[in-house]
Parts: structure tokens; sequence; C-alpha cells
């Protein structure tokens, strides 16, 4: 696949690079995942003050963020295999455009319906983090595929832990109206930027259809050699690890009577996932993929089970930080291999994988409450280890297939 990618040389004249030759913006791109994707994220804390002022009652305010989890889900599906096909600078801007007006629009609404709808458009719009890690490791050398994969997606991973913290800090100055409209500024900005510093980049596909490039998602799927075992193995360690999320704060808050400011420290725990996972990619480029998998998938599930054995306050951090870092190397090495399979179909198979990994998420969350509040802690913490098992075995068994002569 030959692509070229335009940058204006000291005399405003248009000049022309291969994407090969080029290191990609990857701060830039970084920074991008985190900005777009706290949006997904800042209702969280300040779900009930929300609520109070457009009028949804307390008992419905899960609400918005099922319409946040349900657009992110639809937009990686319907929007995010368009990497293939569609000018990749341009579709990023134009999403990041649509969630700063999501937001925007999210400011200024006082209607419940609208309100949600909104919230939807706002998860449709930020898989554009989804699209700017594709379009990353497409633009980069071969030789430093990982490591720019690890820095994007540690940008991702900072947005999901520091958008909370945010929210409560700039709502307690600007109310969350302030907050959105903040965010909305950023998103603006945002894509100016990204429209300036991003080269062109056109994808070999870009001759299909829409509707050609949805149908297209089975075909992908299967060409991708041993692709059902890649996500099973992601999806798997992604629902013990929202396991654990959402399970871990109910029993510290109900069991262990932990306040809510705690809670807030502890989840801080997940700051230690961005640079693990721009070590992972390090990693990556070293061909070291199958031990990367093995050791997180390891630790993973050690860290449920030291959970099972003590879920004191500090053992549990432990096993969180734990987690976090096996779960995270893992899943980005198993993204690594599925976009590695199809160059030319990289946004397709990110598109699969992605969605795997939503579907494995909402597993764990809704298991993770159920088990605690019927069986404890302990089945909890059982379970999560055996849903690591899986993968770590599934990892050795392909790998044991793939040395066959």
């Amino acid at each position: 696949m030959h692509t070229q990618d335009q940058k204006r040389n000291g005399t405003g004249k248009t000049v022309l690079q291969t994407a090969s030759q080029q290191e990609p913006p990857v701060f830039l791109m970084a920074a991008a995942c985190y900005l777009i994707l706290a949006n997904m994220y800042y209702a969280q804390p300040i779900l009930l003050d929300m609520a109070a002022d457009v009028g949804l009652a307390v008992d419905a305010s899960g609400c918005v963020i099922t319409m946040l989890q349900i657009g992110y889900a639809l937009g990686i599906l319907l929007l995010g295999p368009l990497g293939d096909v569609v000018e990749n600078r341009k579709l990023i801007v134009g999403m990041t455009l649509g969630a700063g007006i999501g937001v925007a629009l999210t400011a200024a609404c006082h209607t419940i319906p609208f309100f949600l709808g909104f919230h939807l458009g706002i998860g449709i719009f930020s898989a554009a983090t989804q699209v700017v890690i594709v379009f990353a490791v497409s633009l980069a050398p071969n030789h430093l595929r990982g490591r720019v994969l690890g820095m994007v997606t540690a940008g991702l991973f900072a947005g999901i832990v520091l958008a909370r913290p945010t929210a409560s800090l700039v709502s307690g100055l600007l109310g969350w109206r302030g907050l959105y409209l903040t965010s909305a500024i950023a998103m603006l900005l945002l894509a100016w930027t990204l429209w300036r510093q991003l080269p062109s980049l056109q994808p070999a596909a870009s001759g299909m259809s829409y509707r050609a490039t949805l149908s297209s998602l089975c075909t992908t799927a299967q060409s991708v050699p041993h692709l059902p075992v890649w996500l099973l193995l992601s999806s798997l360690s992604f629902a013990a690890l929202t396991m654990f999320w959402t399970a871990a704060p109910l029993h510290l808050l109900y069991n262990r009577h932990l306040s809510h400011a705690e809670l807030a420290l502890f989840a801080l725990v997940g700051l230690a996932s961005p640079p693990c996972v721009v070590f992972a990619g390090r990693l990556l480029d070293r061909g070291r993929g199958f031990g990367l998998r093995l050791w997180g998938t390891g630790v993973a599930t050690g860290a449920w089970l030291m959970a099972y054995a003590n879920d004191g306050t500090v053992l549990l951090m432990l096993a969180a930080l734990l987690l976090d870092h096996g779960v995270n190397v893992t899943t980005v090495s198993v993204q690594q291999a599925i976009l590695a399979a199809r160059p030319e179909a990289r946004a397709r198979c990110n598109a699969l994988a992605v969605t795997a990994n939503f579907c494995g998420g909402a597993l764990g969350a809704s298991l993770g409450p159920w088990l605690l509040g019927r069986y404890g802690w302990q089945a909890v913490a059982l379970t999560g280890a055996f849903l690591l098992a899986i993968p770590f075995l599934l990892n050795v068994s392909l790998h044991a297939f793939k040395e066959r002569p």
C-alpha cells in the first residue's frame, strides 16, 4: 500500500511525503485521545447534579451513562470502519467537531429527551479516539508501531482515569454546564489543531462505498488468522477488569465503609496504566508479544487471587494496580497483533477488536455487582481469576499452534 501525506514547506507550497518516511505526531494524537475520551467520563461523578438540573429522576440518572456507552459502541461500528475508506485527517477532525457540538448542545439543554439524545451523540463521535489510534499506527514506520500504539493508547487510559477528578473540580467551580462548555471549546481548538498538524493519508480502499465497508466486516473477520481466539482472549481480559472496577468500589463503600473521597483516591491507582502500555509498546516492537500476553494474563490472574485471599483496602489497591497493568498490556498486545494482520483493513479490524472488548466490558460490569450482592466478594474474586485463566491458556495454546511445523 502506497500512501502519501502532504505538508507545507517554508515557501507555503505543498510537498508530498510518503507516510513511512516520517513519525506521526504521537503526543498530539495521544492528547487528542485524552481530551476526546474524557467526554465519556465527565458525567459520572456529577450525575446527580446534572439530573436535578434537567429534571431527570435520580433512579433514572444512570440512563446518561448508558446513552454514552451505547453511542460509543455505535460510533465504533458505524464510523470506525470508515478509517479504511475516508481520508483520515478529515474523518478525525469531523468526528472531533461532532463531539464538540454534542457537548455544547448538552450544556445548553433543559429537556430530558434532548439531554439524553445529545449524550448519545457525544458517545458516537467520541469513537474518534479509535480512528486516531489506527491512523497513528498506519503512519508509523514498521519498527516503531508498537511504541506508537502504546503511547497513543496511554493517552486514552489517562483520559479515563483523570476525567472524573477533573469533572469534580471544574464543575465545583463553574457548574456542570460550565464544565461542558469548557470541554466544547477544547474540542473546537483540538479540531483546528488536528487539521493543521495531522498529515493527510488517503486509505487504499478509498473507493469503497459505505454500505460495502460495513458489509465487509464479516469477510474481514474471516480473513484474519485466529481472530475469534484473539477476540475472546482480549474480551475476557477486559471483562475481568471491568468487573473489578464495578464491584470493588461498591465493596469498599458498603462493606469497608470508605468515603467517596477515599474511593476517588483509590481510583487514581489507574494512573499507573499509561506508562505501562508505553513500555509494553516498546516490547512489542522487539517481537515480545507472546511473552507480554503471558505476563499480563498471569499477573492479572494473580491479582484476583490476591484479592480473594485478603480484601483489605491496601491489598485491594495493590491488586488493582497489578490488574490494570496486566489487562492493559494484554489488550494492547492483542490489538497490535490484530492491526498487523490486515494493514489495508486496520480500521475494520480495530472496530471488531474494540467491539469485542466492549461486549466483554458490559459482561463484567453487570456480573461484578450481581455476584457481590448475591455471593459476596470472594465469589467475585474467584470469577475474575477464572475469567483471566482462560485468556492465559488461550495464549499458550495459540502460541503452540503457531509453532507447529
